[in-house]
């Protein structure tokens, strides 16, 4: 079950300011400093105002090879977490499985210690220091860690577990490299996404009675997959969407209940990403509402990364408490290498009014 969830967005510094801006189709897709070289045109990107950075109050270790990438991921992430954790009591600890970016040849990110470093300074974040996972997959990851949390409920007997990501593209490795393959958006281009920044955490539990409760509805995961694209982007294998396929097939698989009202999807505009989907949607077809709402807020607040699958959930399972008619949200996400992920989400009644 669901039991918290936090986000740091471009449009909006909790999930209800940015589940209110999406609704409302805001837009925070602006041209930026940064210039392709194929084209001379400024890079379409998205990001969280500096307004925002200037307002965390937290103790930031800086560290060797800072700069204002690092201090953006770790302001967003230590904002987000508390969000997530507000209503655990502080004397508890929980683990923390991170979603990171895929590793790519000159492409630089934070160092995952450095992260962890300072997300475990913080007083007001109730982490386990030797309970710290990071998975290196990209989108996917947040889903991925879904299977490595329930280890820690089911096996260990953990009260808790935080699955999240924090990512931004705003540093020169990332979008030169991004650029070489010609994948940002430019007003001139045909295809490709906007950059963006993000953090984005969900914390899951085991114990209905611990789970988020909204008008004796709650919000359960039960069923999950992951699987593997043989023809990603970084592949010469044929792109037959056969990864997100068996994805889907997975998460849904023992799902007995109404047909699955929404989909929400890490397409970032890019048209590959549409490519797969419709397979992936095709193959399993029975197992939607004919009427099926397919939802791709990156339309509002670009690519997020490695944040992308937390803030993802977040947003269908706040989506699942607003809407009374609603029973389930299919959630997935896409990396650029071969990882492919999907969880399906649920809306239970509360124990004590069932």
């Amino acid at each position: 079950y669901i039991a918290g969830m936090g986000m740091v967005t471009p449009v909006g510094a909790n999930v209800e300011m940015t589940v209110a801006a999406i609704a409302a189709d805001i837009s925070a897709y602006h041209s930026s400093d940064f210039f392709s070289v194929h084209n001379q045109q400024p890079f379409t990107m998205t990001g969280v105002p500096r307004e925002f950075f200037d307002s965390v109050e937290a103790e930031i270790d800086e560290g060797g090879h800072y700069g204002g990438q690092a201090d953006n991921i770790i302001k967003m992430a230590i904002q987000a977490l508390r969000e997530t954790v507000a209503e655990l009591p502080p004397t508890l600890t929980v683990p923390l499985v991170l979603a990171m970016p895929e590793t790519r040849p000159g492409d630089k990110y934070i160092a995952p210690e450095l992260l962890f470093k300072n997300l475990l300074g913080q007083q007001d974040l109730p982490l386990s220091a030797d309970k710290l996972h990071c998975l290196r997959s990209g989108r996917a990851a947040g889903i991925e860690g879904i299977s490595l949390a329930k280890r820690y409920l089911f096996e260990q007997g953990e009260d808790y577990v935080l699955i999240g990501g924090s990512d931004s593209y705003w540093s020169h490795p990332r979008l030169n490299a991004l650029d070489e393959a010609q994948r940002v958006l430019t007003p001139v281009s045909k295809d490709g996404f906007a950059p963006g920044e993000a953090a984005g955490f969900i914390l899951l539990t085991a114990d209905a009675e611990r789970a988020m409760q909204h008008d004796n509805q709650m919000v359960s995961l039960p069923g999950c997959g992951a699987a593997e694209e043989s023809g990603h982007l970084y592949s010469q294998s044929p792109y037959l969407g056969d990864g997100l396929d068996q994805a889907f097939k997975q998460a849904l698989g023992r799902y007995q209940g109404a047909p699955v009202d929404a989909i929400y999807s890490s397409m970032n505009g890019e048209n590959h990403a549409a490519k797969e989907y419709g397979v992936a949607f095709m193959r399993s077809k029975k197992s939607f509402h004919s009427e099926v709402r397919v939802e791709h807020p990156a339309d509002c607040y670009g690519d997020l990364g490695a944040a992308t699958s937390p803030i993802l959930i977040a947003l269908a399972a706040t989506d699942l408490f607003k809407q009374p008619l609603a029973n389930a949200h299919l959630v997935y996400s896409s990396s650029d290498g071969p990882a492919r992920a999907a969880v399906l989400l649920e809306r239970n009644q509360c124990l004590d009014e069932a």
